[in-house]
Parts: structure tokens; C-alpha cells; sequence
């Protein structure tokens, strides 16, 4: 190789490049010191406080699905929307704070007639969970 010198001086140049690109100096002690960089302060992230939820005192169904209905003050917050047979007959029923207690209120004749036949759909449909529901559509 005629210059042989000419590979060392270029992975110095390199190497002082990339010094320099990384924001590094060398100081005369032969120690790198980084160079200070400038920051800014972050500006900080509004908060707020979670919205109300009912709290236990709040009177409602005490399962999430199906017809045999319940009240009570533990009622469930949040319940999965997969559909189960009777959830259409919810409708007809409600829950009563009224008289000072969580009661449940039937009354409705609509109630226990939509009852009666998702219930005749379920037993005449079995185990299929599709049968049952095509024919709850009808009550």
C-alpha cells in the first residue's frame, strides 16, 4: 500500500465526526465530557378528578342478565352486553325506593307474560342457545 498512514487518519476523522455529531467534546485531559444541552420544562398535564358514580346506596337490579330479577343496593356498575334469554323482559320490570327499601316491582302484565315465554323458548330450544333466541324473538 503506498500510504499507509491513510486508513488510521480516516477512522480518526470518523471518529471525531462522530464525537462531534453525538454532541461530545474532548477536553485536555483526554476525558469526554458531554456538551450541556438546554431543556425545557414540561408543561404539566391537567388533571380531574373521575366523574361521580352511584354509589352503593343506588337501587337496581342485582344481576345483569336474564328474568329472575332481584333488587338490591349492591347493583352491578358495569355489565357485559352479551345478550341472554329473558333480557328482553328487563323492560317490564323495575326497581322501587319508595317505601324506603330497594324492592322489585313486577307488576306489569307484560312482565310476567314476556317471562313465561322466553322461558317455554328456552326449555322447548335446549341446548341450542340460537333456537331459544329466535323463538324469544316472537314473545
Amino acid at each position: 500500500m503506498k500510504h499507509p498512514a491513510l486508513i488510521p487518519g480516516i477512522c480518526g476523522l470518523l471518529l471525531i465526526a462522530s464525537l462531534i455529531a453525538a454532541g461530545c467534546t474532548l477536553t485536555s485531559g483526554g476525558k469526554v465530557t458531554p456538551t450541556p444541552v438546554q431543556t425545557s420544562i414540561p408543561t404539566p398535564i391537567p388533571t380531574t378528578a373521575p366523574a361521580e358514580t352511584p354509589g352503593p346506596s343506588a337501587c337496581g337490579f342485582s344481576t345483569c342478565h336474564g328474568s329472575d330479577l332481584a333488587c338490591s343496593t349492591n347493583a352491578p356498575q358495569i355489565c357485559t352486553a352479551m345478550y341472554q334469554i329473558g333480557d328482553k323482559c328487563r323492560r317490564y320490570a323495575s326497581c322501587d325506593t319508595s317505601g324506603g327499601s330497594c324492592t322489585l316491582v313486577t307488576s306489569n302484565p307484560e312482565f310476567a307474560s314476556c317471562k313465561a315465554c322466553a322461558e317455554h323458548c328456552q326449555i322447548q330450544a335446549g341446548a341450542d342457545s340460537l333456537a331459544a333466541m329466535t323463538c324469544e324473538e316472537k314473545c
